[in-house]
């Protein structure tokens, strides 16, 4: 180690071997239909409220602000910013107590890429920019960083296809 003076971008392992530091990403298709393809995706996120009753000792409390995603683009979501839980509905279904049936999706701790956005290897993976996408189903956009990611120069990836304003279904 006390001969290397570069920065090698890694551990030394061996003589002549380098662990070369670098990431894996693992993408994971859901088909949600519930009860049909009529579904929506609802983000549900908690926001600070400032409280504006000046007899009360309190300054601010948390608010559950929900939102039906009408979009491909505002389906993208980067996740640990702020709690939130993420929900695939169907509007036109009910659970007995009144509910809007679905799946409930609740994310844990995530990475988020180290590159700056203009730097070719983020461009070719600009899938990794967000941790959630949420597209209609497409054969021909099985993987999030094209055919063979990398050999793209990131016009083949989620990053592009998400930039369609599909309207989604939403009742």
């Amino acid at each position: 180690m006390d001969q290397i003076k570069d920065d090698v971008f890694g551990t030394l392992l061996s003589d002549n071997t380098i662990g070369v530091h670098h990431d894996h990403y693992l993408t994971y298709h859901l088909d949600l239909d519930i009860d049909g393809q009529a579904n929506s995706f609802m983000k549900t996120n908690l926001e600070t409220v400032t409280v504006r009753n000046h007899s009360s000792p309190r300054k601010s409390y948390w608010s559950v602000v929900r939102e039906i995603v009408k979009t491909e683009a505002d389906a993208r979501i980067k996740l640990g910013l702020k709690p939130s839980e993420l929900a695939i509905i169907n509007p036109n279904k009910q659970t007995k107590p009144g509910n809007k049936m679905g799946y409930r999706l609740f994310p844990s701790t995530v990475a988020h890429p180290l590159l700056l956005t203009d730097d070719y290897p983020q461009i070719r993976g600009a899938f990794t920019n967000y941790n959630v996408f949420v597209t209609p189903y497409n054969k021909s956009e099985k993987w999030a960083g094209g055919l063979y990611a990398d050999e793209s120069r990131g016009e083949d990836t989620l990053a592009v296809w998400s930039l369609r304003y599909i309207q989604f279904i939403n009742s």
